[in-house]
């Protein structure tokens, strides 16, 4: 029996996944990339805003049609939990079974007409056994479910519900599971990793987490995703100054003017958002920044507007992720109607994107001559004759890449040492350190890494 797995959303849908995955794998199924030859075909949703329901409803609609006469067509993940069985059946009567997150350990049951959807616990969780980016070097691994922040836009809570951290000793396991079959970098991910343990009491557990993990045997890299300015303090960066962790900060600040965060039901203003960004690069002279900030929230006005474009001019972030706001039912935002109109979000986003851009292009500038330790994924589709790879700098899919040209013994999932000699775009180019001749040849890639 074969099944077809497509996932929409964020990594942290990519972990839920690849269980699924493991889980079907366990009691023989076999993934088939072509939902048309698949007896199963299953489709992990996202529902964060309006334009994701969209696309989850209209990736539901097309594997219904393109799927073979005869097989099953499994809706899973934020869409279900969001909206609920009863619901979306009437909506989508193409679809078989229904599944939240909370019954992805009972999936197997249900398919066999043994599980009772709607029941929790029904089974106990199976640890992990899969990841579908381990080919590439890297793989996710989540710290928490849920979120016990309530931000005034954000519907997670409703659909994935309060922060539920996982077991230090669980995370750990997992990731020295994926170690021994060959991860060389490690994604943590939750909705807010420096929440990381705070369900128990006290303060975050994400520095003595990361003290675990990094204690475990080999050369290996942890990346740590979603962090909340407000969790970015001295214990985690102490923490963080580790050989095995990247100095990569990735921070949904939102915005910086106080009146509007105030309205978003978070903490901050333009000062103190300014002194984590230089406490970060005191303390990571190299450190590779990331930002989120959301354009039209009700509330923002040109002023503000032109505060934030001078943060991120005057922030000089590496990377940037940018999204206009939208109104979602059931938010404490919803009242406060859509904010900006269209028109005007496209605008702001488009003079964003432009500034990010040139400040992106100069940062790809400024690392050629530098060498790097890079991890290589694989052979790329963008640019035929290449390999492409990421160093500290760039995170799975999100940010830009290093192309390497094919030549020398290279292999997806290993490190390589590399010059880097060229920038293109925010992109940039790079060569093996074997190759750059006889002045300053040498074996690539026999040597630990460093940051």
């Amino acid at each position: 029996m074969f099944f077809h797995l497509t996932t929409l959303g964020c990594p942290k849908n990519q972990v839920d996944s690849d269980y699924i995955s493991g889980l079907l794998q366990r009691v023989g199924w076999k993934f088939q990339e072509d939902p048309r030859r698949a007896d199963l075909v299953i489709v992990n949703t996202c529902s964060f805003i309006v334009p994701a329901v969209e696309e989850s409803v209209e990736t539901v609609l097309e594997l219904a049609e393109a799927r073979r006469e005869g097989s099953r067509l499994v809706v899973a993940g934020c869409l279900v939990a969001r909206y609920g069985e009863k619901t979306l059946s009437g909506l989508l009567p193409e679809v078989d079974i229904f599944v939240t997150p909370a019954q992805y350990p009972e999936l197997p049951s249900i398919l066999e007409g043994g599980g009772e959807r709607g029941r929790r616990g029904l089974q106990e969780p199976v640890p992990r056994a899969y990841s579908s980016t381990l080919c590439r070097g890297y793989v996710y691994v989540k710290v928490s479910e849920g979120c016990h922040r309530r931000c005034a836009y954000c519907a997670i809570p409703d659909i994935r519900g309060p922060l539920v951290s996982r077991p230090t000793e669980e995370i750990v396991r997992e990731v020295s599971f994926f170690l021994r079959r060959g991860a060389r970098e490690i994604v943590l991910v939750g909705q807010d990793t420096t929440s990381y343990g705070k369900d128990w009491g006290g303060r975050s557990r994400l520095p003595s987490l990361l003290e675990e993990i990094t204690a475990l045997e080999g050369d290996f890299r942890v990346r740590v995703m979603y962090m909340h300015p407000e969790g970015v303090d001295e214990w985690l960066l102490e923490a963080m100054d580790r050989p095995k962790v990247y100095p990569y900060f990735d921070l949904p600040f939102q915005h910086v003017d106080p009146a509007v965060l105030r309205a978003m039901h978070r903490r901050g203003d333009y000062a103190s958002y300014r002194r984590i960004v230089e406490t970060i690069r005191r303390s990571f002279p190299q450190a590779a920044l990331r930002a989120t900030f959301m354009v039209g929230f009700p509330g923002e006005d040109a002023a503000s507007f032109r505060l934030l474009c001078r943060f991120v001019e005057e922030s000089r972030f590496d990377w940037l992720g940018l999204f206009g706001y939208s109104q979602e039912e059931g938010t404490p935002a919803f009242p406060l109607g859509g904010g900006s109109s269209r028109r005007v979000k496209q605008e702001r986003l488009r003079r964003l994107s432009l500034l990010q851009e040139e400040i992106m292009r100069e940062k790809a500038r400024q690392t050629v001559g530098m060498d790097l330790w890079v991890l290589v994924e694989g052979e790329s589709e963008e640019a035929p004759g290449h390999w492409e790879a990421r160093s500290y700098r760039e995170a799975p899919e999100v940010d830009g890449v290093v192309f390497i040209p094919h030549g020398d013994d290279l292999k997806a999932g290993e490190w390589c040492e590399v010059r880097v000699t060229a920038a293109e775009g925010i992109d940039v180019v790079a060569v093996p350190k074997g190759r750059l001749g006889k002045n300053g040849r040498k074996t690539p890639g026999r040597k630990r890494r460093g940051n």
